[in-house]
């Protein structure tokens, strides 16, 4: 489903939110737990190695994998960017917003390589290899997430209510001692 948060605003000439509230940054900062989540369990099974998971865990692994690589192709930074650029030529906001993109998509394709390494017929006979893998995955998954949340901090700055950054950096301080 489509969503466009611009969507009869009342005032079309905006072209930024004015003031960006805790409300604005739920959904994302929930995404954010949700990657962070998965991101444990593959250090867990990584850590593991080279005992193989049961069959459950792996199955939810490889299904919120697979949402990941879909998330990955649909986010274009649509939201962020309608809620941090002004509409104006701006290069940091343009690499910034760049570079969230390209880490989800990197993210995406760290996923989707894990999926097709389970896939094949003994993916736990390579431990070494695939405990890279995981490890790769995870720490970049960790990494764009730490990233996107800087950038709004970054991109924000004033907009920010107190609310909705102390949101921010809660979720960046939790991430320090997860």
């Amino acid at each position: 489903m489509d969503r466009n948060p611009l969507q009869g605003s009342v005032v079309p000439f905006a072209q930024r939110w004015h003031v960006i509230q805790e409300i604005d940054l739920i959904r994302l900062v929930q995404e954010h737990r949700r990657r962070l989540a998965l991101c444990g369990q593959a250090e867990a099974m990584a850590d593991a190695l080279p005992d193989r998971p049961d069959a459950s865990t792996m199955t939810l692994f490889l299904h919120a994998l697979d949402t990941l690589v879909e998330r990955g192709e649909q986010a274009d930074g649509v939201y962020l960017e309608a809620m941090l650029s002004n509409g104006r030529a701006d290069p940091l906001t343009d690499t910034l917003l760049d570079h969230v993109r390209h880490r989800h998509g990197a993210d995406a394709a760290a996923a989707r390589e894990l999926v097709a390494a389970f896939a094949e017929a003994d993916a736990f006979a390579a431990p070494e290899t695939l405990g890279h893998m995981l490890r790769s995955f995870f720490n970049g998954c960790r990494r764009a997430v730490d990233f996107e949340q800087l950038a709004i901090i970054a991109l924000a700055g004033h907009r920010l209510t107190p609310e909705a950054r102390g949101l921010l950096v809660d979720a960046l301080a939790g991430a320090l001692y997860d």
